[in-house]
């Protein structure tokens, strides 16, 4: 067979593997989650938290005063205590001095006043909207892996419509299943929002609509002012379009906010921000270098509290101030930051061709904006779910041309996302009060544990140079 003939069926035979890959994918997503989701969730779960199932009787049923509001309580409570006390500190009246848990800045209530406005204000309409963000972050999964797929070069794996079905079913059950997102949704947190908007951004990124990524994350960071990171970082690779989309969100938002609630208090949300900066959170599902110190050294509250007998979680709780964590989460904070900037920062300009970057630095940048900071919830890790689906491609293409250390690195990112979409807080918080509770910070470890791979294959060239797809065009 001549040398021409021997690629081609080289190329055949990868694609074969891709797709039998892909299916394994599905299975696995399915049977783990089946199996630690349902078969052991009666060890897994300690019963205190709110199923999905709960929230959508709740949605459904006749008490919605019951509902769990997480991010949405303290910010009715503010958007509450500005309407009838006009322009004033109001993080020092509900922060500071009622210790309700606002740690928003005014411009996260933009949303409260258009649904004022629509006459929307009501708690079953809070629930009902956080299910609609986590349907479209299905869809959104669902969407990126058939576009990953065909900018990585697996066109022709994907190229009937069983593959096609089996993809988007993959990208939809595995979002479904990923404990992050479940969580935000259950507990009723704004973070469902977020989560969808960077999935959304990931997908606009990878097809080269860079305004539209920016304008997603410009609208994550009126909520979330850590996402303002991605504008220097696309500022420093010359990503002209996703900064004037960031733009054309994040100063009309602010400009909104000072003209409704003035501009010295949406400054005054920087005491916030020191604060929580200086203390953090000792809460187990703050996953975080700064939430391991702090329960490490038994410093806050770990667990829930009880009181008469009852488990309550208390918002107002702060551990101390503690020097040793405080340095520990500002150098650590620092570095990751700088490197979630920094990394690949040429990628930009030198590699247009290449179907595997920017985006990994992309990936690289919003996995590393949520690690370095002093309080990340387990909700704020739905990140990582393009993170795992950018991989999952990357690594097959690299099991195809090396099958041992491919299908090593395979493991390891199934043994991530099985650790990443199940609740293991339950059995885990048994150690809550011995120096082995550092393994309550399994989601911490298993977010570096992606990290490291993301960084580690991104230079991986693919295994078949065929021109099967279109390079992403130039920007």
């Amino acid at each position: 067979m001549s040398n021409g003939g021997g690629a081609a069926v080289g190329v055949i035979g990868n694609h074969r593997f891709a797709a039998w890959m892909l299916s394994v994918a599905f299975l696995f997503v399915l049977s783990v989650d089946t199996l630690l989701g349902v078969v052991l969730r009666p060890f897994l779960d300690a019963g205190l938290d709110t199923t999905v199932w709960d929230v959508l009787l709740l949605i459904l049923g006749k008490s919605p005063e019951h509902l769990p509001l997480d991010s949405w309580e303290p910010m009715m409570t503010a958007f509450t205590w500005l309407h009838d006390n006009g322009q004033g500190n109001v993080y020092d009246a509900i922060f500071f001095t009622k210790h309700v848990k606002f740690q928003y800045p005014l411009t996260s209530l933009l949303v409260l006043e258009a649904m004022s406005a629509l006459g929307l204000l009501h708690l079953r309409i809070y629930a009902l909207i956080n299910l609609l963000m986590v349907v479209a972050t299905a869809g959104g999964m669902a969407l990126l892996m058939r576009e990953l797929a065909e900018r990585m070069g697996f066109d022709q794996t994907v190229r009937n419509g069983v593959s096609r079905l089996t993809l988007a079913a993959l990208g939809a059950v595995a979002t479904l299943c990923f404990f992050p997102i479940v969580k935000a949704f259950a507990v009723g947190q704004m973070q469902v929002w977020l989560n969808a908007a960077f999935v959304f951004a990931t997908l606009f990124y990878v097809r080269d609509q860079r305004v539209l990524a920016g304008a997603l994350l410009g609208a994550s960071t009126l909520i979330k002012p850590q996402m303002s990171l991605f504008l220097i970082w696309a500022l420093l690779r010359r990503e002209w379009g996703f900064a004037i989309g960031w733009a054309a969100v994040v100063i009309p938002g602010f400009a909104a906010a000072s003209a409704l609630y003035g501009f010295g208090p949406s400054l005054h949300y920087l005491d916030v921000l020191s604060f929580l900066g200086q203390h953090g959170e000792s809460y187990y599902a703050n996953q975080t270098l700064n939430g391991l110190l702090h329960r490490l050294l038994q410093n806050g509250p770990n667990l829930l509290l009880n009181t008469n007998g009852e488990a309550e979680w208390r918002g107002s709780a702060f551990p101390a101030y503690n020097a040793l964590v405080h340095g520990a989460t500002l150098v650590s904070g620092i570095l990751f930051v700088l490197f979630g900037l920094l990394w690949r920062i040429r990628d930009g300009a030198g590699n247009r061709g290449d179907r595997r970057q920017p985006i990994a630095s992309f990936l690289v940048a919003g996995t590393c904006f949520t690690i370095g900071t002093p309080i990340a919830w387990i909700p704020h890790y739905g990140v990582l779910l393009p993170v795992c689906a950018y991989l999952l491609f990357v690594l097959i293409d690299l099991a195809a041309r090396d099958r041992r250390r491919g299908l090593g690195k395979l493991l390891l990112l199934g043994i991530g996302f099985a650790i990443v979409s199940n609740d293991f807080f339950h059995p885990l918080n048994e150690l809550a009060d011995t120096p082995l509770n550092v393994l309550q910070s399994y989601l911490f470890f298993t977010a570096l544990l992606l990290l490291h791979l993301l960084v580690t294959t991104a230079d991986t060239p693919r295994a078949a140079r065929q021109p099967s797809a279109p390079p992403l065009p130039a920007r």
